[in-house]
């Protein structure tokens, strides 16, 4: 072990004096390079030492001895003008010139040199400025019209709003208005000059005419221009007036207003639009939809007017009060289309009235009773509320009704109902499930599977009897025909399992022959739940249902309330 460590000792100390020397062999070679670049270099270096001093020292030389010369001179000037101040009071003027004169003759070069180092860095600050200028400039565009400044709009979309705005104010009657001059466009700079809306233009546009345009206010009805008139309290009044006439000003509790959305705009109008009082009156109540008739046919009736001319029965009675009773003979005019003015007006009248509030049921679940237990704690109260409404009449009719504000007087009685959870099997081992108990008063077919009546209801059977249908009915599901409350499940002599539910008012259905019972006694069914499996119980002669309809205590017909 000790040779090997020696051995490579040995060859770190050799690597480390060979590069050792390599790297003082390459200094040396660096200083003598250096020393003969320098000899080599020295007339390059008179030659660059000789052009400084001669191009550049001795010409800075020169041109501070110049300046200094030049302060010499202008001290000496401002001598002379001075002197010659006070001399007179006009004598510096010449010898201002006359100095002014000699500078340029004897420094000439001098402002030469100065002006071609000076223009161009003028220059360009000149073109810095500039384009820093135009380029935070907003531009915008001049508009003129028929040879008159409008003045600056934002872009040309802005002047084809006006024109549609100025072109929805015209009826062009007499064809003494038109706006179809061509806009010449400029662009300029947006300066501080406001910028004008597509309204300022529409005006613009239709002052351009002359006297054929007077400020006015317009009256639109559902956004269409109809006319205008110079004063907007005429305007006003007439408009007022059309809606006096349809309520009782007397009664605080009425008001009119108008069917159609009607807005008054100020402006510029062309003459030709301008309506007085009357005429502006007769354009608001001419009758827009005239009066329609039908005569009758042979063969009509109400109903077949009503749909041939696409009205319903109440609106077609509603026109026709003269035919209450539904009686018409052939050559009776029936009113089908009532005449309407064009601006229509409703009356709205503000009614009081109490409305009850309905009463909601809580359900209260108790796993200690059966699904058979159903309890009523708290019985529920409705409640009552004072209502404000807007009622809208049209024509006499009432179109609509609009519930302004509600003031709850006595707040309802929640009903709180207990129902039992715990489970409960019929004598015939099925587990029942509890209903709802509504009766619907809309009875369904007690046997799904089978539609076939093979006995029915005579003096010696008050009854139906349900079978032999398509399909075996033997334990196919019997079905509550509405919903009630099982007063009897069980065995009942020649009936065999037998079930009964009352529906209440009056009405109670009998099922019988049944293989197997789903309720129990006080139980409560759903419209269409499952009772029962068809069987063949008791008295019976193959699998059927003995079914039964008592009302009153009376046997019915069953096929007057269910149908196959």
């Amino acid at each position: 072990m000790a040779p090997q460590k020696q051995n490579t000792v040995d060859l770190g100390t050799a690597l480390y004096r060979y590069h050792y020397g390599l790297g003082l062999h390459a200094v040396r070679l660096l200083r003598r390079t250096g020393r003969w670049l320098y000899r080599i270099s020295a007339p390059l270096r008179r030659v660059c030492r000789y052009l400084w001093m001669r191009y550049a020292v001795r010409r800075a030389h020169r041109f501070v001895h110049q300046q200094r010369l030049l302060g010499f001179r202008l001290r000496a000037g401002f001598g002379e003008l001075r002197a010659a101040g006070k001399q007179s009071l006009l004598a510096p003027i010449p010898c201002f010139f006359r100095l002014c004169r000699g500078a340029v003759r004897h420094y000439w070069t001098q402002l030469t040199a100065l002006g071609r180092l000076v223009g161009p860095v003028a220059a360009s600050l000149v073109l810095v400025v500039t384009v820093l200028l135009w380029s935070n400039a907003d531009f915008c565009l001049n508009l003129t019209y028929r040879g008159t400044d409008l003045g600056a709009i934002e872009n040309a979309a802005i002047y084809d709003a006006g024109a549609i705005l100025a072109r929805g104010r015209v009826i062009n009657a007499d064809n003494s208005f038109s706006v179809d001059a061509v806009p010449v466009f400029s662009m300029t700079v947006q300066r501080r000059q406001p910028m004008l809306t597509d309204t300022e233009v529409c005006d613009a546009i239709l002052r351009t005419s002359g006297d054929s345009i007077a400020e006015a206010t317009g009256l639109y009805v559902d956004g269409s221009f109809v006319g205008a008139m110079e004063s907007r309290e005429e305007l006003e009044g007439l408009l007022q007036s059309l809606k006096d006439a349809h309520y009782d000003k007397n009664d605080p509790d009425q008001r009119a207003d108008f069917l159609q959305k009607v807005e008054m705009e100020d402006g510029l109008y062309p003459i030709a639009t301008v309506r007085t009082v009357d005429s502006m009156r007769g354009r608001l109540t001419y009758e827009a939809t005239l009066l329609r008739t039908y005569m009758v046919q042979a063969g009509d009736t109400f109903g077949a007017i009503a749909r041939k001319h696409d009205l319903t029965l109440e609106e077609l009675r509603d026109m026709n009060p003269a035919f209450a009773d539904g009686k018409l003979q052939v050559g009776d005019r029936v009113v089908i289309e009532r005449a309407r003015p064009f601006l229509q007006v409703v009356k709205i009248q503000t009614i009081r009235y109490t409305e009850t509030i309905d009463y909601n049921t809580q359900t209260v679940y108790r796993d200690d009773k059966p699904v058979t237990y159903s309890k009523v704690t708290t019985k529920g109260q409705e409640g009552s509320q004072d209502v404000v409404a807007e009622v809208t009449y049209q024509n006499g009719e009432e179109t609509g009704r609009k519930v302004v504000s509600k003031t709850v007087t006595k707040q309802p009685v929640t009903k709180i109902v207990e129902r039992g959870t715990k489970k409960v099997v019929s004598s015939t081992g099925t587990t029942v499930q509890q209903g709802d108990g509504i009766a619907t008063g809309n009875m369904v077919w007690p046997v799904p599977v089978c539609r076939n009546v093979y006995q029915g209801y005579h003096r010696g059977h008050l009854a139906i009897d349900i079978s032999s249908g398509p399909i075996p009915v033997f334990n196919k599901p019997c079905l509550a025909v509405d919903g009630g409350t099982v007063i009897y499940a069980g065995w009942y002599y020649g009936y065999g399992y037998y079930v009964k539910i009352d529906h209440g008012n009056g009405l109670v259905s009998t099922y019988a022959h049944l293989h197997s019972m789903a309720v129990v006694k006080g139980q409560q069914v759903s419209r269409g739940q499952e009772i029962g499996r068809v069987g063949n119980t008791g008295y019976s002669t193959g699998p059927h249902l003995h079914f039964e309809i008592i009302k009153n205590g009376v046997k019915v017909n069953p096929l007057n309330y269910v149908k196959p």
